[in-house]
């Protein structure tokens, strides 16, 4: 199994120690589910450039636990031999989180730090909630790794936002979005919402021009920023009946985008218009990208198909 950033991380048992638990415990990642964890692998026990990584890490550790996320180091040694080293060396007294005993070299060869003689390279694997691997580094063993960064890291990953070279928490760097999207779809991550504004498109219309006509290929999605439309759907019999009205904040286009229909309505502008214009393939990449604004959109196209029904 090769191990790569977006996809899940293997869930293998193991063993572990943990300061204070009586003997060596079992765990897999799968237990922490509905928390990140931060996993970090080191080279050997009693070693020099160990240690202080493993310091570092405890000094920190209040801090990724105030942010919803688990510690947790790995070894290729024994359970015995981190008791032995963890309670001898002093300058890990204050190491409290669990470390991996993984003698049987699975763990570590399952996130590709396993050596030929049997040590790990220092790697560093930042997993979501779900279980999903969302950052990852890899020291060679003489080369120590930056805690400090590790929790920028967590934190930058956990903003869901665009986050530039050197970002840290409380700048106010938020990426930029167009605020009627935002409006409309207030589930989305910011850094959604500011590669979709980059997608649309400003239409301005009279009253009395048709915007959308009845049967018509689905091609565009409408916000409506200022004025006001009419939908107007046509029967069988050619009788024509207004279906709503809409003003500014409000949107129309999705039914047939959503559905891979025609268009089901003619709507016309009852007034000078302007209106924000997303394209098939863009909408339907933000919609894809949050479950819950594909369940609010679709509610919205059942309530405005049963209109059709009335």
């Amino acid at each position: 199994m090769t191990i790569r950033v977006g996809r899940p991380v293997p869930e293998i048992g193991t063993t572990y120690w943990q300061r204070g638990a009586a003997g060596p415990k079992e765990m897999s990642l799968a237990d922490f589910r509905g928390k990140w964890v931060v996993l970090f692998f080191y080279t050997r026990d009693f070693t020099f450039v160990c240690p202080t990584e493993l310091e570092a890490f405890a000094a920190l550790e209040s801090e990724f636990n105030r942010l919803g996320s688990e510690v947790v180091g790995a070894s290729t040694d024994s359970y015995f031999s981190h008791n032995a080293w963890f309670e001898q060396d002093g300058t890990l007294s204050e190491v409290g989180f669990p470390i991996i005993a993984d003698t049987s070299h699975e763990f570590s060869e399952a996130f590709g730090v396993l050596l030929e003689d049997g040590s790990a390279l220092r790697g560093t694997f930042i997993i979501d909630p779900e279980g999903v691997l969302r950052q990852m580094s890899v020291n060679e063993i003489d080369v120590g790794r930056n805690v400090a960064e590790t929790l920028r890291l967590l934190q930058a990953l956990q903003s869901g936002e665009l986050c530039r070279a050197g970002w840290r928490p409380g700048q106010d760097e938020s990426p930029k979005y167009n605020e009627w999207l935002a409006q409309v779809f207030p589930r989305l991550k910011k850094s959604v919402l500011a590669e979709a504004s980059q997608q649309l498109s400003t239409r301005l219309y009279d009253a009395g021009d048709m915007i959308i006509q009845q049967d018509t290929p689905s091609e565009l999605f409408y916000i409506i920023v200022n004025g006001e439309v009419s939908v107007i759907h046509r029967d069988e019999n050619g009788t024509e009946i207004e279906l709503a009205r809409l003003g500014a904040g409000e949107i129309f286009g999705e039914i047939g985008i959503l559905t891979e229909t025609r268009r089901s309505a003619d709507v016309i502008a009852n007034t000078g218009v302007t209106l924000l214009a997303l394209g098939w393939d863009d909408f339907k990449s933000l919609v894809n990208k949050s479950d819950p604004t594909a369940r609010d959109l679709m509610l919205i196209v059942e309530q405005r198909r049963a209109a059709f029904q009335k």
